[in-house]
């Protein structure tokens, strides 16, 4: 990566991955798969449903892609997986080497239906953090313009410098709540690249003659085979609770087709809309093999849902 060769330089001292116990807000961090430097600001517990477990029920999805809404079934304790995800700033120093520049989207509210992004925010799950302590002579360790304003840099007697929240991050926790947590991961691997999705609720634009519900969703694209891959194509199949579905082909991704070699990762975000307050979507990927072999990577069907309309599963 040209971001490397250009520079290099020491940021802290690795310290033991937490087995057991959460990363208290102001952990310093780099991303195990995506490279990129951080720092922990809150917890989220997520169920992660992982269609390679055997004890996923199968025909979620498959009622799901009949548009069988009303018939889904329910989730056992052992069709998925509780795991702690954290809300993290990114050092914008690292963005070239991020597929591109992490971010949360915001719908307006009221009579404002205006979006709004605050970029270098992302989520990582636990197993992804590399934890360290910044180096003495390294004066700001993350540099994001939120850092200073959501976390409190204190020096004990020892010289120890660690980070604490302030009030401005404990004020956006509490006034964006709804449309930060994370609830649901839904993740699949199909022809050795594994897919990991989650999507939030944003709100309604009520300014066009039908009323559009908006979600944002989150993709992590994993080559966990051992050949070298391109995506090429996407395909979305787009049901929304009114009835309607919506078929989606294009090239790429945000007008990307990476490259990934084995243990390589690629994450975007993007945009969706539904004429009701429920929905669901699915689809597929068609990559390259660098033998010239086409395969389907499956993306598995996740919910769209409401604050007005959530189902109990």
């Amino acid at each position: 990566k040209q971001w490397y060769q250009r520079r290099v330089g020491e940021v802290g001292k690795f310290t033991a991955p937490k087995v057991t116990g959460n990363y208290e807000c102001g952990q310093l961090f780099l991303h195990k798969k995506l490279d990129y430097r951080g720092v922990v600001l809150f917890p989220w517990v997520a169920r992660v449903f992982s269609r390679n477990n055997k004890a996923f029920p199968l025909l979620f999805d498959s009622k799901l892609k009949k548009g069988e809404v009303d018939d889904i079934p329910g989730f056992t304790k052992e069709s998925y997986q509780t795991v702690i995800y954290y809300q993290v700033l990114l050092d914008f120093r690292d963005c070239p080497i991020v597929s591109q520049r992490e971010g949360i989207t915001f719908l307006g509210q009221n009579s404002d239906n205006k979006f709004y992004t605050i970029p270098g925010i992302d989520y990582i799950s636990h197993e992804d953090v590399l934890p360290y302590e910044q180096s003495e002579s390294i004066r700001d360790p993350i540099q994001h313009n939120l850092f200073q304003k959501f976390l409190d840099k204190r020096t004990d007697p020892s010289g120890v410098t660690s980070y604490h929240s302030t009030n401005m991050l404990h004020q956006f926790h509490e006034d964006n709540f709804d449309c930060l947590r994370l609830r649901d991961v839904h993740s699949q691997t199909t022809n050795g690249v594994k897919i990991t999705v989650y999507s939030f609720f944003m709100g309604c634009r009520s300014e066009t003659p039908t009323k559009e519900h908006w979600w944002r969703y989150s993709i992590l694209m994993e080559n966990v085979g051992d050949i070298t891959v391109q995506l090429r194509e996407r395909t979305w199949c787009i049901f929304s609770n009114a009835d309607n579905k919506e078929s989606v082909t294009g090239k790429g991704v945000v007008g990307q087709e990476p490259v990934l070699a084995p243990g390589q990762c690629f994450q975007y975000s993007s945009l969706v809309s539904l004429r009701s307050s429920a929905g669901h979507m699915w689809g597929t990927y068609l990559f390259e093999r660098e033998d010239r072999k086409f395969i389907n990577v499956s993306i598995p069907p996740f919910l769209l849902v409401s604050k007005v309309n959530e189902p109990q599963v």
